[in-house]
């Protein structure tokens, strides 16, 4: 069925290809351009011209029709010189009436490019009138203008690459910074023992907690790529409900294994932090 199908649509465009030979110089060049005009006549921007160009299909398809008719007559010898003379002025007038559609594709286009009417433009382009090309005012304008639409996209595509890298290095920047990793964090250090980091401007205090005790280490930070430097300025030590606290000056980069929104992830040589934001209330 499917190649029934198949063979079929094959055969009609074939047929559909075929022209009559009588005048076929001038009848290919005309009945060559129906389809075109067809797919002009669907246009919205041409919907003022829509009943002419329909005029032109509907007259070219009858007069395409009636050279078969004339071929056959002319095969069997009695196809009279007044039917020559007839279909030959009937495609004279197709001709005339092409000629005034061109004329007025060739005034549409430099309107459509004026009024930068992208979508109208390519699909103009795609009905392949031969006034496109033929016409060498109507081809240059729309070579200028195909080049002006392949700037402007070269360009745009280059701005939104720049702005999606500058969104990513400040994405990667914020994430980086106290506006984000200010305020309280929890989870665990590597051997299981529960964190805490209460982070505050560029000023850190992080907590080690087991159930003997607690050790706090006060200090400051920053961020440079993937080193997170913690100098810390002091250490509090409670245990028993007793305190010491002593003043430190030493210095820990830990490796920035992970950073976002919810979760930091740090490590310092065996030891590897795993914390995550604590919802404010």
């Amino acid at each position: 069925m499917l190649k029934f199908i198949l063979s079929l649509t094959l055969l009609s465009l074939s047929l559909f290809a075929q022209t009559p030979k009588l005048f076929k110089a001038i009848g290919d060049p005309i009945y060559a351009e129906i389809p075109a005009v067809i797919s002009l006549s669907k246009m919205h921007y041409f919907q003022k011209d829509k009943k002419q160009l329909n005029h032109f299909v509907n007259k070219a398809k009858q007069h395409k029709k009636l050279g078969f008719s004339y071929d056959k007559k002319r095969r069997n010898k009695n196809l009279s010189k007044q039917e020559q003379k007839e279909y030959l002025d009937g495609l004279r007038a197709l001709k005339q009436d092409l000629t005034s559609i061109y004329a007025i594709v060739r005034v549409d286009l430099q309107s459509i490019i004026k009024k930068n009417y992208i979508k109208t433009f390519y699909r103009l382009r795609r009905t392949k009138l031969d006034i496109l090309h033929i016409d060498s005012k109507s081809a240059h304008a729309i070579q200028r203008y195909e080049k002006k639409i392949t700037k402007k996209r070269r360009l745009a595509k280059q701005k939104k690459a720049q702005e999606a890298q500058r969104a990513k290095v400040a994405h990667y920047n914020f994430l980086r910074s106290s506006h984000n990793l200010n305020g309280k964090w929890k989870g665990k250090s590597s051997d299981g023992t529960t964190m805490y980091a209460n982070f505050a401007k560029n000023s850190l205090y992080l907590t080690y907690k087991t159930k003997k005790d607690t050790t706090i280490f006060k200090g400051s930070y920053t961020i440079k790529k993937n080193n997170f430097n913690f100098f810390i300025e002091q250490r509090k030590r409670t245990k028993a409900d007793i305190s010491h606290i002593k003043k430190v000056n030493f210095e820990r980069t830990y490796s920035l294994l992970k950073i976002n929104e919810e979760q930091l992830h740090l490590r310092y040589k065996d030891e590897t932090i795993r914390l995550k934001r604590l919802l404010q209330k």
